[in-house]
């Protein structure tokens, strides 16, 4: 009932500047149409990168977008807590008999993501349409899992920025890189980068469990083994456990820094 009210109360906000949100919402929708421009006039030189058509990584585009768009939505107050710490407002949040995260997920609500998530959605039917896959059970729940995997990883890098945060005050530059370099990462293959990049993007944080792995599953392509791209959504979900662990650790050592 809580959370309901919270996402009134925003919904209310937003719409008395509604004329503002759909032009904000319109840009971004330009500039992700601009990007899957920038995929497209790629492929016009090239028939293929790492053996990926152009359908095979606008599909990784759809995901994408739709998982990052999505989290940003409604995950938005981890996204911008620094905020919060710097003003002082963290500590209001701390003494209130609810839930931290309750509080967080209730303090921001970005309503012009959603085109956004609806455009990507699009994105990922206009690609999976015109890509040649022979279907069953198992691919459509990988599929169906590639974009929870997603949600979970940007979210965990969400969490894991705010924990800094906590330690920093300030939002370091280099956690913008990681989040929103996560997103730019994903448009691609990610066996197209080197291998100890690969490696880090795969197993530290686990990008490749909604980008390359799943989809090479569906695809039926690449050389590692079927079973573990089939099982690396539900692997890299797990990447969101260590980092709700230390935002929770983080919070015990938080000093508020006045107002």
């Amino acid at each position: 009932m809580l959370y309901k009210n919270y996402i009134k109360m925003h919904m209310k906000s937003s719409f008395q500047y509604r004329f503002n949100m759909m032009f904000v919402a319109f840009n971004q929708l330009l500039i992700m149409v601009g990007e899957i421009l920038s995929v497209y006039l790629l492929f016009l030189q090239f028939e293929s990168v790492a053996g990926w058509t152009f359908y095979e990584s606008l599909l990784m585009l759809g995901v994408i977008y739709t998982v990052y768009s999505f989290v940003e939505a409604f995950a938005r107050g981890y996204d911008e807590f620094p905020k919060l710490v710097q003003s002082g407002e963290l500590d209001r949040f701390m003494i209130r008999p609810v839930n931290i995260h309750y509080q967080i997920f209730g303090s921001r609500f970005e309503f012009t993501k959603f085109p956004r998530i609806i455009l990507g959605i699009v994105v990922s039917v206009i690609a999976l349409v015109n890509m040649s896959v022979d279907w069953n059970v198992w691919k459509v729940l990988v599929l169906i899992a590639t974009y929870i995997c997603g949600s979970f990883v940007i979210f965990g890098l969400f969490l894991l920025s705010a924990g800094i945060s906590i330690y920093t005050v300030e939002n370091l530059e280099f956690l913008n890189i990681v989040t929103n370099g996560s997103k730019e990462l994903a448009f691609y293959p990610i066996n197209i980068y080197a291998k100890w990049f690969t490696r880090i993007f795969t197993f530290v944080i686990p990008i490749a469990c909604f980008n390359y792995l799943p989809l090479s599953f569906i695809m039926e392509t690449g050389s590692v083994p079927m079973w573990l791209c089939g099982v690396s959504p539900l692997l890299g979900m797990l990447f969101v456990l260590p980092c709700l662990l230390f935002f929770n650790l983080s919070l015990r050592h938080y000093k508020s820094t006045g107002t």
